[in-house]
């Protein structure tokens, strides 16, 4: 098996030596071939000398410099459609995540269809981006009749289902929309928790965001629970 690790960053200039070689160091012991796509998504310092200047440095390294943005999720599909390998995991280039969560992550592939972290220790992040957080996995377990932990943990997916799935969001919810399509097509998953770092980050819960958020889940629930609901009418299997 092999793994695409995507990074995407945006004005990470301090942050993304560091995010990438927090993923080298998960990959190399991996085992098996691998790829670090790193995405400078039309920041303004440095990300993009230093992502080019890392690409230099390592043959596995590509880079993808978008000009104007475009949204997370939008950026998300981005790197999928340029993955060559069978597995796609995403990596922060915050920083935020252990490189260790992610070695975790990458030796589960395989175990089931989906490898989806969830986050042990909330307390870190600021109070109201805890409650906001359990409010969005409630009101989605509740909608899409699921029980997960988390929807905006990375997960490890293989590579084809993404590239044949039409991902509309293009805010922070992409992730639920692909994890809520794929496991009521039928695709099994396993959940594992990780540990992250404390970020004083709040952009994505700008009212813009929360209201594309909002139009995203209207959207979601119209396409998988009405007009496709045939399509996503076979609940995966929870493993482990």
């Amino acid at each position: 098996m092999s793994i695409t690790v995507f990074i995407p960053a945006f004005n990470e200039e301090s942050n993304l030596a560091n995010a990438t070689a927090g993923a080298l160091s998960a990959v190399e012991g991996y085992g098996g071939d691998f790829e670090i796509i790193i995405l400078n998504a039309c920041s303004s310092d440095n990300t993009g000398r230093i992502a080019d200047e890392l690409a230099v440095a390592n043959p596995k390294i590509r880079v993808i410099h978008q000009t104007q943005w475009v949204g997370l999720g939008a950026n998300y599909m981005v790197g999928v459609r340029a993955a060559r390998m069978d597995y796609f995991v995403l990596f922060p280039g915050d920083n935020e995540n252990s490189w260790h969560s992610l070695a975790q992550a990458i030796n589960l592939a395989g175990k089931a269809d989906i490898i989806i972290s969830y986050t042990t220790n909330m307390e870190v992040r600021q109070w109201h981006r805890q409650v906001i957080s359990n409010a969005f996995v409630w009101l989605l377990n509740h909608l899409f009749v699921l029980k997960l932990k988390y929807y905006n943990g990375n997960a490890v997916y293989p590579t084809k289902l993404l590239q044949g799935l039409e991902v509309k969001s293009q805010d922070f919810a992409y992730n639920a929309e692909i994890l809520i399509k794929l496991i009521k097509s039928g695709c099994s998953y396993t959940e594992f928790g990780v540990q992250i770092k404390p970020t004083n980050k709040t952009a994505i819960f700008s009212i813009n965001n929360i209201l594309g958020v909002i139009r995203t889940i209207a959207l979601l629930v119209y396409d998988v629970r009405i007009r496709n609901r045939d399509r996503y009418r076979h609940l995966g299997t929870a493993i482990g």
